[in-house]
C-alpha cells in the first residue's frame, strides 16, 4: 500500500501546502501569543513575589534591630517618652512596609496571615493611632486593620 493508494498523495501536492500554510501559520501565531503571555503572567508574579519578600524582608531586619519595638508591649513611660516617638515611627513603617507587601501580592492568604498576625501584635497600639485610623491604606489592609481592631 502506498501513499497514492491512501490519499496521502495530496500531501505532496506544492499547491495543497500553499492553501494550508496560512492557517497552519495562524494556529503557530495564535500559540506563541499564548506562551509569550503565559512568561510574561510568571514573570509579573515572580517579580511581585520577589518585591514581597524583599520589603517584608527590611522589616524583619527593622524588627531584629529594635526587639522592643517589635515585640508590641512597649508601653510610653510619660507624655515625652523618646522611646515612645520611635515606636510610633516603627509603628507607621510596619504600616508602609505591610501596605507594600499587599500592593505586590493582593488577594494572596498568606500574606494577609502573616500581616494579620503581625497586626496582632501590636493592637494595643493600632486601636488608638491615628495613622492606622487615617483609611489611606490599600483596602486589604483596611479589611485587616478592621478585623484586628474588632
Amino acid at each position: 500500500m502506498t501513499c497514492f493508494e491512501t490519499d496521502f498523495a495530496v500531501l505532496l501536492n506544492i499547491e495543497t501546502w500553499k492553501n494550508w500554510i496560512p492557517i497552519i501559520s495562524l494556529f503557530v501565531a495564535i500559540g506563541a501569543l499564548f506562551i509569550a503571555y503565559k512568561q510574561i503572567q510568571v514573570g509579573r508574579n515572580t517579580s511581585a513575589s520577589a518585591q514581597a519578600h524583599g520589603i517584608y524582608q527590611q522589616y524583619l531586619a527593622l524588627c531584629i534591630a529594635h526587639p522592643k519595638l517589635a515585640s508590641g508591649d512597649y508601653v510610653a513611660e510619660g507624655e515625652n517618652d523618646p522611646e515612645y516617638a520611635k515606636y510610633t515611627w516603627f509603628f507607621s513603617s510596619m504600616l508602609f512596609a505591610f501596605k507594600q507587601v499587599l500592593e505586590a501580592k493582593p488577594n494572596d492568604e498568606k500574606w494577609v496571615a502573616t500581616i494579620k498576625s503581625q497586626l496582632e501584635k501590636h493592637e494595643t497600639h493600632l486601636v488608638k493611632s491615628s495613622t492606622a485610623a487615617s483609611n489611606h491604606w490599600h483596602e486589604d489592609l483596611e479589611r485587616i486593620i478592621q478585623e484586628v481592631k474588632a
